[in-house]
C-alpha cells in the first residue's frame, strides 16, 4: 500500500513554481501512483485559494487551474467530512492539514514549515520536509 500523507500548499507552490527540487519530484511520483495523497474539501480549498491568487507568479492561466485541481483531486484519497478536533496549531490557517492528517491516520504530513506544526508532533503527526519524505519514498523501493 502506498505512503498516505497530508501536503501542504506551500509544497504545491514550490512544484508548480520550479521542476527542479523535491516539492516537484514528489508531484511527479505522486502522478506515478508511488503515494497518496489525502485531501480534505478545506484542503482543496485552500489549494485553489492559493493558486488563483498566485497564478501569474506561477506562470498559470485561471483557466488552467481548474484542470490541474480537478487532476490532483482524481490522484487523491478524498475525506470531504471530517469530525471537528480540538485545534492543535497557534496557526488557524494550518490547521486544517494538521486535523487532515490526525483524522486519516496519514503516514506525513509534508511542509516547508515544519516550525507551524511542531505542536501536531504531540499528536502524533510525523511532520517532514518534502527532501525527507522522498528519503521515505525512497527507501521504499
Amino acid at each position: 500500500m502506498p505512503t498516505r500523507a497530508v501536503m501542504d500548499t506551500n509544497v504545491l507552490y514550490a512544484a508548480l513554481r520550479s521542476d527542479a527540487g523535491a516539492s516537484y519530484e514528489l508531484v511527479r511520483r505522486l502522478r506515478a501512483g508511488e503515494w497518496t495523497l489525502l485531501l480534505s474539501n478545506t484542503v482543496a480549498t485552500e489549494y485553489e485559494e492559493i493558486l488563483r491568487r498566485e497564478h501569474a507568479a506561477l506562470g498559470l492561466d485561471q483557466a488552467e487551474i481548474g484542470p490541474l485541481l480537478d487532476d490532483i483531486c482524481r490522484l487523491a484519497e478524498r475525506h470531504p467530512r471530517l469530525r471537528p478536533r480540538e485545534p492543535m496549531l497557534a496557526e488557524p490557517e494550518d490547521e486544517p492539514f494538521a486535523q487532515l492528517a490526525a483524522a486519516t491516520n496519514a503516514d506525513a504530513l509534508i511542509t516547508y514549515n515544519t516550525a507551524h506544526y511542531e505542536p501536531a508532533r504531540r499528536h502524533g503527526i510525523r511532520v517532514v520536509t518534502p527532501r525527507e519524505f522522498l528519503a521515505t519514498l525512497r527507501a521504499k523501493t
